[in-house]
């Protein structure tokens, strides 16, 4: 009696330990799978984002600085890892992590129908237009002004495709970062440059000289996150994290940090499923 007593007593709690471990891994798993099994490295959030791109990614390795480092040092913070940031080229970056050589992007990344067949994208945390850049005695000011102008943008972004699609550009010429597209107007070697707006005013802010912003180009684009298709456990989780800091003030500390405003509506109330008007 007391030997079969002992075996229930070790049954039941045997079933009961089962039943805790299920439902922990169930609670950390989204679509079958757990955070930490869909990071490249235990303990560490890989983030894929092409360097220099101030004031959103610049300075140097290890010790990258910028409003997206700000972000994603917080999210790797409330995750419990390690923070690892890999510079690799704008061009490539969305093929990039969709073959899993990192676990995330944050590089100012626009949310698009293009790029959402290839990668999956956080809810919004910046929104942004673009700015047209030209020389100071240049008589362009208007998108119209572009017809048969040689036009700079970096590449494989939403300014070169803005201009390839919504101007008259003899050319488009591309760059392989921000400041070598900006630069390409200040020598001469465009017409004028298409690139986003915080990254032409802080530009202008630092003192450069040799261009003007001739006028903005309301896109209603989004930034967001993105991630590989299959990794929606660590999707789900940074969503978790980027909505937490829009409540607990975080997001607002960034803002005021690097823009001295506060998140506007569209990144407040914006999801993946709604990014506002962004294209």
């Amino acid at each position: 009696m007391k030997s079969s007593r002992i075996s229930a007593i070790l049954a039941l709690f045997a079933l009961f330990a089962g039943a805790t471990v299920f439902a922990a891994c169930s609670s950390d798993s989204s679509s079958g799978g757990s955070v930490d099994s869909e990071l490249i490295q235990s303990g560490t959030l890989t983030v894929g984002s092409d360097i220099p791109f101030p004031p959103f990614e610049f300075g140097r390795a290890p010790d990258y600085k910028g409003f997206d480092i700000d972000i994603v040092r917080e999210i790797a913070k409330d995750m419990g890892l390690k923070l690892k940031i890999q510079d690799t080229g704008f061009d490539t970056i969305f093929t990039d992590v969709a073959q899993g050589k990192f676990d995330m992007v944050a590089s100012a990344s626009t949310i698009t129908p293009e790029r959402q067949q290839t990668v999956n994208f956080s809810d919004p945390y910046y929104e942004a237009e673009q700015a047209l850049l030209v020389p100071p005695d240049s008589d362009i000011s208007t998108v119209e002004d572009l017809s048969g102008k040689i036009v700079g943008a970096q590449d494989g972004t939403t300014g070169e495709a803005y201009a390839n699609d919504e101007t008259d550009a003899s050319e488009v010429r591309g760059f392989p970062n921000g400041p070598a597209a900006i630069d390409a107007v200040k020598a001469g070697q465009v017409d004028a440059t298409i690139i986003d707006q915080p990254v032409a005013q802080d530009a202008l802010d630092k003192g450069q000289t040799g261009f003007d912003i001739a006028t903005l180009i309301p896109t209603g684009e989004l930034y967001g996150f993105a991630f590989a298709k299959k990794n929606t456990a660590l999707l789900d989780k940074v969503n978790e994290i980027v909505q937490k800091m829009k409540e607990d003030g975080r997001l607002d500390a960034v803002y005021q940090k690097y823009f001295k405003t506060k998140p506007p509506k569209g990144v407040i109330d914006g999801t993946t499923e709604n990014p506002g008007e962004g294209s």
